[in-house]
């Protein structure tokens, strides 16, 4: 498989993205530092795979549509899909997937998805469009997994890093169970604003967010005055996650999330699904800005 890695600069950052799952490969700044979390398979073998044509797990990891049941693994297929390049320029680069006889095989509509990478200085725009080509209805949800660096520099540890919330928040983050999403939850926002990391929050997997006030989120760290922010205006749910002890944290924006305990794998009523009509189209974006020190 091509596996062909295309490059955005501007004055202020270089981006790498792969044919590959049309994924974010690299952010560096002009010093050279690295942003994006480099795939260290001891802990996650990815960088930032994009979610789509579900998010997360599905209950038994199966659904039912018009009667007939399909099988997805957890977040779909596209992340391991090879894209075309469809449009570019020096400052955006374009990606394009449709359906093929593996997809429809467990996935049983016809679509176009898009995914662009915009750069303009410090911030970079990814932006998803997905349309519907077919008379039948396309059914999808769709979500970003970008996982950051927690190395800006040789001393520091995971506790060395916090993340600052725009809005003020009271809600608590809603665990995991056997991948879906189940009824405990964590209090975890201190102050309304702040998210502590450490080796230990991960323990039980990812930390959901569904009813949160905030539509961007700040990586800081204590020991530096960098920083890198994630803006998510069109994506209602949140999830963030890592592996225990890993040295990246991953800021989730996601429209959808996985399965909740008691779903009754209906696809058209799982949390989150778009439905579209043929010819309409559905459009989201994200943003991630650099703060050099």
């Amino acid at each position: 498989m091509d596996s062909s890695i295309n490059t955005l600069t501007s004055a202020s950052l270089k981006i790498d993205i792969s044919s590959v799952g049309a994924e974010l490969q690299s952010i560096k700044d002009v010093s050279g530092q690295e942003y994006l979390w480099q795939a260290d398979s001891s802990f996650w073998a990815r960088r930032a795979p994009i979610l789509f044509p579900i998010v997360g797990a599905l209950k038994g990891g199966r659904y039912f549509y018009q009667g007939k049941e399909y099988s997805l693994s957890q977040h779909g297929f596209a992340r391991d899909k090879m894209f075309e390049v469809y449009s570019s320029s020096e400052s955006h680069l374009t990606y394009r997937l449709i359906e093929d006889e593996s997809t429809l095989e467990n996935y049983p509509f016809r679509f176009v998805l898009e995914v662009t990478y915009r750069l303009v200085e410090r911030c970079l725009d990814v932006e998803y469009r997905v349309s519907n080509p077919s008379d039948q209805s396309l059914w999808f949800s769709i979500g970003g997994h970008p996982a950051f660096s927690l190395n800006w520099s040789s001393d520091d540890h995971i506790s060395d890093y916090y993340l600052e919330f725009s809005n003020a928040e009271t809600v608590s983050a809603a665990l995991i169970e056997n991948k879906l999403l189940g009824q405990p939850s964590l209090s975890v926002i201190r102050e309304g604003r702040y998210l502590d990391l450490s080796d230990e929050l991960f323990d039980r997997d990812a930390l959901i967010f569904t009813e949160h006030n905030s539509r961007k989120i700040t990586l800081k760290c204590k020991n530096s005055a960098q920083s890198l922010s994630l803006s998510f205006d069109d994506f209602p749910h949140l999830g963030i996650w890592s592996k225990p002890n890993a040295p990246f944290v991953c800021i989730e924006p996601w429209q959808g999330h996985l399965d909740t305990i008691d779903h009754n794998n209906e696809l058209t009523e799982k949390v989150g699904m778009i439905c579209l009509s043929r010819n309409q189209s559905y459009q989201a974006s994200y943003s991630i800005e650099i703060n050099p020190a």
